[in-house]
């Protein structure tokens, strides 16, 4: 395995420990709050999850990276990237915030 891949996989890692650390926290002090937060990061990962796919199903030929501007020249991956993650954010929200 090439090096700059593997630490590329591992770039998110901290944030994992980190997430595992003050859940461990919060098992200690607050135990009878695992509920609270396993249904939090429950509608956490259905949102986006849910997201995802609705941009998928809405959009399903203009994928981030698939197309490009010909008469400009310029690639359209912004545009599409920005547009998944607002319905992504819009999901997440729409359950964090609606349940």
């Amino acid at each position: 395995m090439n090096r700059s891949t593997l630490l590329d996989k591992l770039r998110i890692g901290p944030w994992l420990v980190g997430a595992i650390i003050t859940s461990i926290v919060v098992g200690i002090l607050y135990p009878h709050q695992l509920g609270v937060l396993l249904w939090s990061l429950t509608k956490l990962c259905w949102g986006a999850y849910l997201g995802y796919w609705i941009d998928r199903s809405m959009f399903p030929y203009a994928r981030p990276g698939a197309w490009v501007d010909s008469d400009a020249d310029r690639p359209l991956l912004p545009q599409f990237m920005l547009r998944r993650v607002i319905i992504i954010a819009a999901a997440i929200l729409a359950l964090g915030l609606g349940v």
